[in-house]
């Protein structure tokens, strides 16, 4: 899991995330909990709901050429509560 992590470190916002082959959005932001260097949550833009949500960065499967992947199914991140910065004054953006 460490190497996923590690990488995550490196991702540029606009990078696409995929569940199986289906495109669901893309990274916004990359954060770390506190004064940590590994990434703890993605910030992502879901196409389905039109919101970004917070995500565990645990969540993600593989970090591939064409983006990330993420644990599905497709809708598991329907019910997610919309992503609130003021919310997470803990965070600390690291890309």
């Amino acid at each position: 899991m460490q190497l996923v992590k590690r990488r995550l470190e490196e991702l540029d916002p606009g990078t696409a995330v995929f569940i199986d082959d289906i495109r669901v959005g893309e990274v916004r932001a990359v954060y770390a909990g506190g004064e940590g260097e590994l990434p703890e949550y993605l910030n992502l833009y879901c196409n389905s709901r039109g919101a970004e949500v917070l995500v565990p960065a645990t969540d993600v499967l593989d970090v591939e050429d064409r983006g990330i992947i993420l644990a599905g199914p497709v809708d598991a991140y329907r019910n997610v509560p919309a992503f609130d910065p003021d919310s997470r004054l803990t965070l600390r953006r690291l890309r």
